[in-house]
């Protein structure tokens, strides 16, 4: 049976061996050429080839041929000859599927109508599916000049005289038969037409070239065209690694696109597909003269396995593979490969799709490394989230109806109202937790901006936790970016803040004082301290000094390509362009006089651009304004309370691994062509210098103690927590978000928790209650077991961090009071540049006292004692 109603057909041109490609999941996949048997030549193993039918036998049997179908009244086949052109194998053009690959080149998703992959020449087709393919369908093929005049003149008698109608059609008929899609015509007047055309295909073109556009043209079921497409989609492996076993399968299947022979798609005990599986398998053992030892011993060994497991059957062929955890990378809908690749490659989707005549047949491989996801669904993956049944068992919607498919079924709710998982993977990081609790995580390579692991969820059609459509308040992970902005206009990690909670702010007018989570204090500490304490007043205090829009410059320049506000839920995406300044788009649902914006689904564009586009249709965008010191974020950036991305953040504190150079967060690691060729690139990574290596060195060290619960990693690292409170009723002491991001020299890995019912909805313990979950009890324990997972699986090497040389001023101008004095009780005041400071005034301890000194029992009770090693200060961590 040939292509389904509409179903395109017709083999590609032929071209030329593409020696020494590089590359893998290609459109034609390229192997070690296995040593073919051409016709008159010694098979494997110096067996020979039984002896070819004489040329006066065949006249005979032309001859009877020709007198039966004139009894049929089939008087056309002279004139067949003539008339009836098969167009030439290079004539026959159509477009590709394309292929998605991880880094190693193993097939992850697919993009196109059908999923069709082409073989370019005869010695990429291996024996497993040379012979299985011959042994079922035409075991002389190598033999016969294009019709099998035996089992023609058997198949017309047994016709004749009443019997069941049979084929007898050689490969080069069924092929001249598919090509002018004559097959769903059983008249012996179809049979006559392909016996003429397949005898004059065979005369102009070898067998080698008849055999391969045959594989190649087959529909194979499960919207697989030609057997490169089969084996991925069937087996999940290239061509040249079929098995006999596998290859049986996929030959079974050249007639019987209705799924006849698909042990996945027949009616339970149906024995169609093994019977005829078996069959072919017996057949091949019967090829001692075509197949060495070691082969046949392979297909007894097989058989006696049994046939072989096949995947699941896809809904949608030619796109397949985004509803897993990399398909918020890879969805056709807003998938991140497709920007980058118009961007990097200038091709569309249209160009990857294959409908159209020359196009598609590519690979884009991913940066993605496969241990590393693997790592990250392990760490992060809970399952899917728990649906709502009956009292029978039976899945239902929100109206309670009995619904079959899972997906259409409601979310279940638990009593205390939020969402849960099945928590069906035991690896998890979360696995003991409250069931609603979600994570997400992004792993980045410093140096190259490469991501190599990325975790937002199970089913990349649904909801990315990692990414721009849901991003987060990254809250105390942010106070690095604002340290960088501090030291980048002039102070140190030794200059010294206000650290008082609650703390007055004329800037925030109504919206009240700025508190160190709720903590009463009246103190000052440096900017180490204030990071590695995740002080809140101090880095408002470094927004309002140096600009809202100054701290947002800085985390744009180390990586930060998109943040909300949370005011109007407008998106903000922002660009470096070539000239170094700053633009951003805006975007949100949009409504027209028309109606909302929808997106290529027909769903409304929750990205949709606020400010309109351009005459390109690409969203308008608007240049940084570095003079608002308070647009389009305020001062609250400081202290991190507008969302961004998991991915984001990644990046980020990959810039500070990297020494301060940003590299561009990329998907895509390179592009090939059908013919395994690397495309060119139409424009460089984005690679720039966020920040002179020393500050990015003296921020490693900033953050190389701060862990969690957990311990430390047996690495030099940096990094830092976060926790943002919750807005849920009932739960007034609650903690919504919690973050740990941190990097070794190799890796920086971002990770966030939350709950999987809405952003605002709390945290829970596994008991249920809100107490004890920070960013270093709950997300530092993910990150930990992922990087650890990581390091182990790469063999990442101990780097140590290059010491940090001092950048900028000990500043002290935030702890100076309006008269111009210091509060003599301030720790500044205890060390000894305080000592020297005039301002210090009355009450300093007699003889110093600074930081890092003995502190005496007089001195540690007048507050004037300050831990070493700029780790301390009154008050314990807020997260």
């Amino acid at each position: 049976m040939g292509p389904p109603s509409g179903a395109p057909a017709g083999p590609p041109p032929a071209g030329p061996p593409a020696a020494g490609r590089a590359g893998v999941g290609r459109a034609s996949v390229v192997g070690a050429a296995r040593p073919k048997t051409a016709p008159g030549t010694p098979p494997p193993g110096g067996k020979k080839r039984k002896k070819q039918i004489s040329v006066r036998r065949r006249r005979v049997y032309a001859a009877l041929i020709m007198v039966c179908l004139m009894m049929l009244g089939a008087v056309t086949v002279a004139g067949s000859w003539f008339f009836q052109n098969v167009p030439a194998p290079q004539d026959l053009k159509f477009g590709e599927s394309t292929s998605i690959a991880y880094s190693d080149g193993a097939i992850i998703a697919g993009y196109g109508e059908y999923t069709r992959k082409l073989v370019d020449t005869y010695e990429e087709l291996p024996d497993e599916v040379i012979w299985s393919l011959l042994a079922l369908e035409d075991k002389d093929f190598f033999e016969h000049d294009g019709v099998d005049y035996k089992g023609t003149m058997r198949a017309l008698v047994n016709n004749i005289t009443g019997g069941d109608t049979q084929g007898a059609s050689t490969i080069s008929q069924q092929y001249a038969g598919m090509v002018q899609d004559i097959r769903d015509d059983m008249s012996y007047g179809r049979k006559a037409r392909e016996a003429v055309m397949a005898m004059k295909l065979e005369q102009q073109y070898s067998k080698e070239t008849i055999l391969l556009h045959y594989l190649n043209l087959n529909f194979y079921g499960r919207g697989s065209y030609g057997i490169a497409a089969a084996a991925q989609i069937w087996f999940g492996v290239p061509l040249e690694e079929l098995t006999f076993g596998q290859g049986v399968m996929l030959a079974m299947q050249v007639k019987a696109g209705d799924g006849s022979f698909d042990p996945r798609l027949v009616e339970e005990g149906d024995t169609a597909p093994l019977d005829r599986w078996t069959h072919g398998m017996e057949q091949l053992l019967t090829l001692t003269d075509d197949l060495s030892d070691e082969q046949i011993a392979a297909v007894q060994a097989e058989l006696d396995a049994g046939m072989p497991e096949t995947r699941d059957v896809l809904q949608n062929p030619g796109t397949w593979g985004h509803n897993t955890s990399t398909g918020f990378i890879t969805n056709p809908t807003d998938g991140y490969i497709w920007d980058e690749l118009e961007s990097r490659y200038g091709l569309t989707q249209e160009d990857f799709y294959g409908e159209k005549e020359g196009t598609g047949g590519y690979t884009v491989v991913l940066t993605l490394d496969q241990e590393i996801q693997s790592l990250a669904v392990e760490t992060a993956s809970r399952g899917d989230l728990k649906r709502k049944e009956n009292d029978e068992g039976q899945l239902v919607n929100d109206a309670d109806e009995v619904v079959t498919e899972r997906a259409a079924a409601a979310e279940y709710v638990n009593e205390d109202g939020f969402f849960e998982f099945e928590d069906t993977n035991e690896e998890a990081a979360l696995f003991e937790q409250y069931g609603s609790m979600a994570d997400a995580v992004v792993a980045v390579e410093p140096g190259s901006g490469r991501v190599l692991g990325y975790y937002g969820g199970d089913n990349g059609l649904g909801i990315d936790k990692a990414g721009i459509e849901n991003p987060h308040p990254p809250s105390s992970t942010f106070k690095m970016v604002t340290a960088a902005t501090a030291i980048l206009e002039g102070a140190s990690i030794d200059s010294w803040w206000n650290s008082d909670s609650p703390r007055e702010f004329e800037a925030r007018g109504d919206a009240g004082p700025v508190s160190n989570a709720g903590r009463t204090e009246n103190t000052d500490m440096t900017l180490t301290d204030a990071v590695r304490n995740s002080r809140n007043t101090p880095m408002y205090a470094i927004a309002e000094d140096y600009g809202a829009t100054t701290v947002l410059e800085t985390a744009i320049r180390m990586g930060l390509r998109t943040m909300q506000a949370t005011s109007s839920g407008d998106i903000y995406r922002f660009y470096i362009e070539d000239d170094g300044t700053i633009t951003y788009t805006v975007h949100n649902t949009v409504e027209t006089d028309e109606g909302y914006i929808t997106d290529v689904n027909g769903n409304i564009d929750p990205l949709a651009s606020v400010n309109g586009y351009d005459d390109d249709q690409n969203p308008i965008r608007t240049p940084l304004n570095l003079d608002d010191t308070r647009s389009p974020f305020d001062f609250e950036i400081g202290f991190g309370q507008f969302p961004t991305s998991v991915t984001d953040m990644a990046t980020v504190y990959a810039t500070i691994a990297n020494d301060g150079t940003y590299n561009e967060t990329h998907f895509v690691e390179k592009v090939l062509d059908r013919n395994g060729n690397e495309v060119p690139t139409i424009r460089d990574l984005e690679q720039t210098q966020a920040m002179d290596a020393s500050i990015a060195r003296n921020l490693q060290w900033v953050g190389s103690t701060i862990d969690g619960d957990a311990g430390a990693i047996d690495h030099p690292y940096t990094g830092k927590t976060g926790t943002w409170e919750a807005n849920w009723d009932g739960y007034d002491d609650a903690n919504a978000h919690t973050w740990y991001v941190g990097a070794i020299k190799q890796l920086s890995i971002a990770t966030w928790v939350g709950n999987a019912t809405a952003e605002s909805a709390p945290l829970l313990n596994k008991n249920g209650g809100t107490d004890n979950l920070f960013g270093g009890t709950l997300s530092y324990p993910v990150w930990k077991q992922f990087m650890e997972g990581a390091i182990d699986a790469k063999d990442y090497d101990k780097v140590d961090w290059t010491q940090a040389e001092p950048q900028g001023s000990a500043i002290v101008d935030d702890i100076v009071n309006a008269d111009g004095t210091i509060d003599h009780d301030s720790p500044y005041c205890a060390t000894a540049a305080g000592q020297a400071d005039g301002r210090c005034g009355a009450g300093q301890p007699p003889g110093g006292g600074g930081q890092g000194e003995e502190c005496t029992p007089i001195m540690e009770a007048l507050g004037w004692c300050t831990p070493e090693d700029g780790g301390g200060g009154p008050g314990g961590r807020d997260d």
